[in-house]
């Protein structure tokens, strides 16, 4: 009678080893992705990292997520993508804060991983997929709606508000609304020499800072959500909204109040949760041996103060984080 306990303990004993011998391995077998945005503090990533996240989950992969506080921080961003390959990830995800300063780092990385660019573009062109809005034709939509605002309006003067100098995406953004502003209206003056830089509150203070220089501005383009709320930000405290026609890049709940205030009166949107959803897709699809398309462009969406209501709108302004 012992002798049979004996050997059940044994043999139950064993089967557990077994077990936790197979959970360990299936654990050290995961794949994992790391997932590296410009910067961790803005909706637009948060957004980036839902969709991320829930590619992870359909595909059965872990997601490294890990960014820079703020989006200026280069040698922060470059530190991560050092610290991602020395962790043992299988597959790196990168929006790049510059376009030219990271070249190296993911160069590198692709010696070992497949590379999915994502958000903005970069002098690195080895990659794996590039996941990101067509932001000259984002650029573009928001010049032809401003168009739209100042028809008929003279002594139009016109302040561009930049995002920060080496951002491929919004340099992009920046570049298809002029081309198409300056064409259509080469009568107006345009402010559009300086960078605002990462945050909202440097983009509240050029845009303050104009308004003392310029008192006559009265049309405002923003070319992404910081530039957006930050311009909205000082013109309330110089008590122009309503008084400036007012088209954004990007969404926030600021934003969105704004927009149904009528006090911005278009925007420009992206899907940050499909580029975040993409993204992991490609690197996983990668990673399998899979065909993966190297471009993959994303639509950008003008909403206006006839279209925000519809429900595919409402779904990109307001977007399910869960």
């Amino acid at each position: 009678m012992f002798a049979r306990l004996l050997c059940s303990l044994t043999c139950c004993a064993t089967l557990l080893l077994l077990g936790i011998a197979c959970d360990r391995s299936r654990s050290s077998s995961t794949v994992t992705i790391g997932v590296i945005p410009k910067g961790t503090t803005h909706v637009f990533w948060k957004s980036v990292k839902a969709g991320a996240d829930r590619a992870g989950k359909e595909l059965g992969v872990a997601i490294k997520w890990d960014g820079p506080p703020d989006e200026k921080e280069i040698n922060t961003q470059d530190r991560i993508i050092g610290d991602m390959i020395n962790r043992g990830v299988n597959a790196l995800v990168v929006a790049p804060v510059d376009k030219t300063a990271l070249t190296t780092s993911m160069e590198n990385a692709k010696k070992k991983m497949p590379v999915v660019v994502f958000d903005s573009g970069s002098d690195f062109k080895d990659y794996n997929a590039f996941v990101a809005t067509d932001n000259y034709k984002g650029g573009q939509l928001a010049g032809e709606q401003m168009v739209k605002l100042i028809e008929g309006a003279k002594n139009v003067e016109l302040a561009l508000i930049r995002y920060q100098a080496g951002s491929a995406s919004t340099l992009d953004r920046e570049k298809g609304f002029l081309d198409v502003v300056k064409k259509a209206r080469p009568d107006i003056k345009l402010y559009e020499d300086q960078f605002a830089g990462s945050t909202g509150d440097e983009a509240s203070k050029l845009m303050s800072n104009m308004l003392q220089a310029h008192p006559g501005i009265n049309a405002v383009y923003g070319s992404n959500e910081s530039t957006t709320r930050g311009a909205l930000g000082a013109l309330e405290q110089a008590k122009k909204l309503g008084q400036v026609k007012f088209v954004g890049f990007d969404s926030s709940a600021e934003l969105v109040d704004a927009l149904d205030k009528g006090t911005i009166h278009a925007l420009v949107l992206q899907d940050p949760v499909q580029m975040g959803y993409l993204s992991v897709k490609a690197a996983v699809a990668a990673i399998r041996g899979q065909t993966v398309a190297k471009e993959q462009p994303i639509a950008p969406v003008l909403v206006t103060q006839e279209n925000k209501n519809k429900p595919e709108i409402q779904q990109l302004l307001r977007p399910t984080l869960e």
